[in-house]
């Protein structure tokens, strides 16, 4: 750094005391100083102002195109996982209806050996019956060696019951299995259907499965906690405005193979907890066939009856 004396010093001081005091000589100051470059400082900084402004602005502009698409990147991913989530649940249940089918068939096969060998054992049974007539007839010689035969031959009808009790068991299991996977079938099913059976009825439908309607109504916050789950129980869901009157409605679907009163009451009862709460809903079953006194309960209680497909009693969706 440059020294100066106290000479220099001093004269530095009363120039800058100077030029306080007296304003308008800063300019011949710094003329005489040859530093005229100063006086564009000003026009520098304006220049300069308006290049960070503009900056400023596309740096906004740009900050608020990130922003857009941060929220279209959040909205995609949030989609992305609600598919994968549907498509998850519908590998498990495909997963577990192929496992129950092909337990029914395992069943199924070992119930077929199991008969067979029941047969062989009631053929066998049969050959030792015949066996003991023929040694009964030579009991008068032999009647020790006809009643061991005979014994033998209680013991072998013995067998044979126990195996076919077990059969009979097995078969037993084998009905419950398959009534299980045809119950699977038709919860699938119902929400295969729906569109087109209630899409006659209701405009704008949208058809929802158990947790995500159970979701809405949590959001919604109509239903106390026992009864979202007595209602989200159901098969099937959906919502639409009715073509006949262009009001809302709630549809709680029960699906079943055979449709029966205790099916038509439990609809009926959930889509009355909907509509006590201020979701007015209409209870509805789906199968394959129904009893004369479920149907004659549906239309008491205002039930839609889907059945194979096709609306009994299109009335009660008003």
């Amino acid at each position: 750094m440059e020294s100066f004396t106290p000479e220099e010093l001093a004269t530095i001081e009363r120039m800058s005391e100077a030029v306080r005091q007296y304003p308008h000589l800063r300019r011949a100051f710094i003329r005489a100083l040859q530093m005229e470059e100063l006086f564009a400082i000003p026009e520098q900084l304006e220049s300069l102002k308006q290049v960070v402004l503009e900056l400023a602005a596309q740096y906004k502009q740009q900050q608020e195109q990130l922003n857009r698409i941060e929220q279209t990147a959040n909205r995609a991913l949030e989609v992305a996982e609600r598919a994968l989530q549907v498509a998850e649940r519908s590998q498990r249940t495909a997963e577990r209806a192929n496992e129950i089918a092909e337990r029914a068939l395992q069943v199924a096969e070992r119930s077929q050996q199991t008969a067979e060998r029941a047969n062989e054992i009631a053929e066998r049974a049969l050959e030792v019956a015949e066996r003991s007539q023929q040694t009964s007839e030579r009991a008068q010689q032999t009647s020790e060696h006809a009643q061991q035969t005979a014994e033998h031959a209680l013991q072998v009808a013995l067998e044979t019951r126990d195996i076919v009790n077990d059969m009979q068991k097995r078969l037993t299991r084998v009905e419950a299995d398959v009534a299980d996977l045809k119950g699977m079938s038709m919860e699938l099913m119902a929400r295969k259907l729906l569109p087109g059976v209630l899409g006659k009825l209701v405009r704008k439908l949208r058809v929802y499965e158990p947790d995500e309607f159970y979701r809405v109504m949590e959001e919604a916050d109509l239903l106390s906690a026992d009864d979202l789950a007595e209602v989200a129980s159901a098969d099937a869901f959906a919502h639409g405005q009715l073509r006949s009157n262009d009001t809302p409605r709630w549809f709680v679907v029960e699906a079943s193979w055979g449709l029966g009163i205790k099916d038509v009451e439990r609809a009926a009862q959930r889509a009355a907890i909907l509509t006590q709460n201020g979701a007015p809903a209409i209870g509805a079953v789906l199968g394959r066939r129904i009893t004369a006194d479920a149907r004659k309960r549906a239309q008491q209680l205002g039930v839609l009856v889907v059945v194979n497909g096709a609306t009994r009693n299109p009335e009660a969706a008003t």
